[in-house]
């Protein structure tokens, strides 16, 4: 248990309750249910940020802010004080490991969220609002989302001798989705983080990787997918949207360890050369990929790397 007072919002308990039992040595079920608060931060209680950006269909200039909670604007078009998040959050799986080198394990887990920080919709500001930064739009930080996340957490591991050398394989795969169970106040749209909320990041990933080590030598292959996810830019008339598809890498290396205390290891990442899908929104901004994905924009990198334990 925890108990915390805050000058901002006041004072707040939480706790945690977690088990295990083995059915057998090699078999066991592990569940913790807990509560949670996340403060807001001196950032999202005050401050304020301006930029600028071309619109992308008429290629004029438009000013953006975003403002603090406590900002005139802000409250005129319905902003309040923020409050903490809070959260209650359960999860159960199952653990094991074998005689023969498989070992994983199957986590199941959701997480609620109520008065969640998000970034309400973009608002143009009224004439007869005071406007002194002339503002085309704002926004501002605001506790109007209760969100549910549920997913799947799978982890194996297998461990053999093959030929001169170890081999080790192991998969990991999680599944994730967060829905969005009220909706904003009607003085407050929100719409585009809704979207952010539920679509931003990938609901399905997965990395495989394969080690195989004869003496000082380690050689690694590793597999990485990325599903589908959503990302957002604005104009100056509101917000827009770019559904990106998923995409997988190959990462492939070897290592060498030398005098007791150092390696040597050389790779690429990305052999493949992959990239993402080229951001239709952003090419005013002189950028061809979003700045917001999930992996690397890059291409293929090369890499030498010497390492020294001591």
């Amino acid at each position: 248990g925890r108990y915390e007072d805050y000058s901002v919002f006041g004072d707040t308990f939480n706790y945690k309750f977690s088990g295990r039992f083995e059915f057998t040595p090699a078999v066991a079920l592990r569940a913790t249910y807990s509560t949670g608060f996340r403060a807001p931060t001196p950032g999202q209680l005050y401050s304020t940020r301006t930029s600028q950006g071309l619109d992308t269909n008429t290629l004029q200039v438009f000013t953006s802010g975003r403002l603090s909670p406590s900002d005139p604007i802000a409250v005129a078009l319905g902003a309040q004080p923020l409050k903490p998040e809070k959260s209650d959050s359960v999860t159960a799986g199952l653990t094991f490991r074998s005689d023969f080198g498989l070992s994983g394990s199957v986590d199941a887990y959701q997480i609620k969220l109520k008065d969640r920080f998000g970034q309400s919709n973009s608002f143009a500001v009224p004439a007869d609002i005071p406007n002194p930064n002339q503002y085309t739009s704002v926004s501002f930080f605001t506790n109007d989302f209760n969100t549910r996340t549920r997913g799947i957490d799978v982890v194996l591991n297998y461990a053999r001798e093959i030929g001169p050398g170890q081999a080790t394989v192991s998969l990991a795969y999680n599944y994730n989705k967060t829905k969005v169970t009220s909706a904003p106040s009607a003085s407050i749209p929100g719409d585009t983080q809704r979207i952010v909320f539920e679509e931003r990041l990938p609901q399905h990933n997965a990395t495989a990787r394969v080690n195989y080590t004869v003496g000082p030598l380690t050689l690694m292959a590793r597999g990485r997918y990325y599903g589908a996810w959503t990302d957002s830019s604005g104009n100056a008339s509101g917000d827009i949207f770019q559904r990106f598809g998923a995409r997988a890498f190959l990462d492939v290396s070897a290592e060498y360890r030398f005098a007791d205390h150092f390696s040597i290891r050389a790779g690429a990442d990305n052999v493949l050369d992959t990239y993402p899908d080229e951001a239709t929104f952003q090419a005013n901004r002189g950028l061809i990929y979003s700045r917001n994905t999930p992996y690397d924009t890059d291409g293929g990198l090369l890499y030498a790397r010497l390492t020294s334990r001591f």
